[in-house]
C-alpha cells in the first residue's frame, strides 16, 4: 500500500506522526520548545487584534481609493498608512540560534556563507 493511501486512511497516523515529531523536538532541545510553544500561544492571543488591523487598514485603503476614483483626493505623499517591518526569515532564526548558544563554537573555521562554503571545499 502506497504512504499517501496510508495517510489519507488513517489521521490516526497523522496525529501520531505529529505526536512523535513534537515529542522528539521537546527532548532535543526542551528550551527552544517552550520559546516556540510560547510564541505560537502569543499569536493566537493575539490573532483577533491583528485581524481587526488588518481589516482597518484594508478599509482606509478603499476609502482612499474610492476618493481617489471620485477625484475628491490625490495620492498622498506621506502615506497614513505605514506598512509593519517584516523580519527576514533567515536572520530571526540565525538571532535565535545566537541567542541560545546552539550553533559550534568551532564555526569561525566553517563557512558561513554560500561563497565561503564554494571556497571552503575548494581546499
Amino acid at each position: 500500500m502506497q504512504l499517501a493511501t496510508i495517510l489519507l486512511t488513517s489521521p490516526r497516523t497523522i496525529h501520531g506522526m505529529v505526536y512523535n515529531a513534537m515529542k522528539l523536538f521537546m527532548e532535543i532541545n526542551p528550551q527552544l520548545f517552550d520559546e516556540c510553544s510560547h510564541d505560537y500561544n502569543e499569536l493566537q492571543n493575539t490573532a483577533g487584534q491583528r485581524e481587526r488591523a488588518r481589516e482597518a487598514k484594508w478599509a482606509k485603503l478603499t476609502e482612499q481609493a474610492n476618493k481617489m476614483k471620485a477625484g475628491l483626493a490625490t495620492a498622498p505623499k506621506d502615506p497614513a498608512i505605514q506598512e509593519e517591518q517584516e523580519t527576514d526569515a533567515a536572520q530571526d532564526n540565525q538571532e535565535r540560534l545566537d541567542a541560545l548558544k546552539l550553533h559550534d563554537e568551532s564555526t569561525s573555521t566553517k563557512p558561513s556563507s554560500v561563497s565561503d562554503l564554494v571556497s571552503w571545499k575548494a581546499y
